[in-house]
C-alpha cells in the first residue's frame, strides 16, 4: 500500500485522546514546600506558582500575575496566606487568587484575580483537580490499606519523559509484556481486576526469578540455602485515577523470610507529549536498620530498573486506539473500558474515527 500525505486536518503526529484525563494530580512533593515558600511547576502544557501560606496550608494558582504578566512562581513571596509578586508587589489570596492588596494604594480592579485550583494534600503529595469543563471536583482520592504500618523511609525517583499519560496507566494491566521485556520473570503472571468508579484494582501473582534480587543463577547453590527456584510473589495494585496507584508486594523467600513492599506512584503530564513519574518506594523492617537499608536500595533499584525498560519503549511507540488484540490482552481492554471516564462524552469514539480516516488514507503511523 502507497504512503499517502495526511489530509489537512489529520495530523498522524497529533495524539489521538486529549492528553489530561480528568483526575487529581500531583504537583508538587509536600516535604518540597515548606511554610512560606513559593515554587514553580510546569504541568499541562502550562505554568504554576505552588506556595504554602505561613499557616501551613498549600496553595496553587495560574503562575501569571493578570497586572503586567510577571510569574509569581519566580521571586514571588509568601505574605500569610497570599503571594506576593515580584514585579510590582501586588498580594494574591490562595483560596481565591483574588488579589487583597496593591501597595501603592490604588483600588484594586475588579478583574485583579489569578484563576486558582482545588488542592488537597495527602500521602506526601500536594494534588490538584484537572477538568477540561471547569467542574468542581467529582470524586475524591481513594484510600489505601495497610499505609500507615512500621515501614523504611520512603526512597524517591523522578524520571520525566516522553510518553503518553494512557500508556503508563495501561502498563500494568499489559501483562503479557512481561516475560518478554523484564528478566523479572519468564512467566505471565496470573491477574485478576475490578473496577469500581475511579479506582482500578489489580491483584497479581509472579513466579520471580532470584536472579532478579541479584542472586547468580547457581540451582546448587539455591537448594543449599533452601532459595526456591522461583519466588513466589503475590502483587496488590490500587489506582485512584490515571495519576496515582500504590504497588503493595509480599515476596516468599528463604527459610520463610518474606519481604514486604510498597511502591507510591504518581503521574502528572508536563505537556502534550511528556510526563513526569515519580516513585516512593519503601520496605517493611527487618532487623536491623542496615539491613533495611540495603534491602530497600536493592528494592528500589531493581524497580527502577524495570520502570526504565518501560520507558524506552514508551518514547518510541504510538497509541493504537483499535489495536490488534489477542486474548492475551483482555485487561488491557478492560482498563480502556474503565479510562473512558476520564474523558469528555464522545472522546473514545470521535479518536476511534480518526484513527480509522487515517488507515484508509493510508496515513497511520
Amino acid at each position: 500500500m502507497n504512503v499517502r500525505l495526511p489530509i489537512a486536518d489529520l495530523d498522524p503526529n497529533a495524539p489521538l485522546l486529549p492528553p489530561y484525563p480528568r483526575g487529581w494530580y500531583t504537583i508538587a512533593d509536600s516535604d518540597d514546600l515548606a511554610p512560606g515558600e513559593v515554587k514553580p511547576v510546569r504541568a499541562f502544557g502550562r505554568e504554576f506558582v505552588v506556595f504554602r501560606g505561613e499557616g501551613g496550608e498549600a496553595h496553587v494558582l495560574n503562575a501569571h500575575c493578570p497586572h503586567l504578566g510577571a510569574h509569581l512562581g519566580h521571586g514571588g513571596k509568601v505574605c500569610g496566606d497570599r503571594v506576593r509578586c515580584p514585579f510590582h508587589g501586588w498580594e494574591f489570596e490562595g483560596k481565591t487568587g483574588a488579589c487583597a492588596k496593591i501597595p501603592n494604594g490604588d483600588p484594586i480592579p475588579p478583574k485583579a484575580k489569578v484563576p486558582r485550583w482545588h488542592v488537597i494534600e495527602r500521602y506526601g503529595m500536594i494534588m490538584i483537580w484537572v477538568h477540561d469543563e471547569g467542574v468542581e471536583p467529582q470524586w475524591p482520592l481513594a484510600e489505601f490499606e495497610d499505609f500507615d504500618l512500621a515501614w523504611s523511609p520512603w526512597s524517591k525517583t523522578t524520571w520525566e519523559f516522553k510518553a503518553r499519560i494512557q500508556d503508563v496507566g495501561e502498563n500494568d494491566s499489559d501483562i503479557t509484556h512481561t516475560p518478554v521485556l523484564h528478566t523479572l520473570t519468564d512467566h505471565i503472571p496470573e491477574l485478576e481486576m475490578n473496577t469500581e468508579g475511579p479506582i482500578c484494582d489489580w491483584s497479581m501473582e509472579m513466579k520471580v526469578n532470584p536472579s532478579a534480587f541479584g542472586l547468580p543463577k547457581l540451582p546448587r547453590l539455591y537448594k543449599l540455602l533452601t532459595i526456591p527456584e522461583l519466588l513466589q510473589t503475590k502483587i496488590q495494585i490500587r489506582r485512584s485515577g490515571f495519576s496515582l496507584g500504590l504497588i503493595r508486594q509480599k515476596t516468599e523467600l528463604a527459610r520463610g523470610l518474606t519481604m514486604r513492599s510498597q511502591s507510591l506512584c504518581s503521574t502528572t503530564p508536563i505537556d502534550e507529549h511528556h510526563v513526569r513519574f515519580v516513585v516512593r518506594h519503601r520496605i517493611g523492617r527487618v532487623p536491623t536498620k542496615v539491613m533495611t537499608r540495603f534491602v530497600l536500595r536493592r528494592y528500589a533499584k531493581i524497580f527502577d530498573e524495570i520502570f526504565d525498560e518501560d520507558v524506552q519503549i514508551w518514547k518510541h511507540k504510538v497509541y493504537r486506539m483499535r489495536p490488534t488484540a489477542s486474548k492475551g490482552d483482555w485487561a488491557v481492554m478492560k482498563f480502556r473500558k474503565w479510562a473512558k471516564q476520564f474523558y469528555a462524552e464522545g472522546v473514545y469514539e470521535d479518536a476511534l474515527q480518526r484513527e480509522e480516516d487515517l488507515r484508509k488514507i493510508g496515513a497511520l503511523p
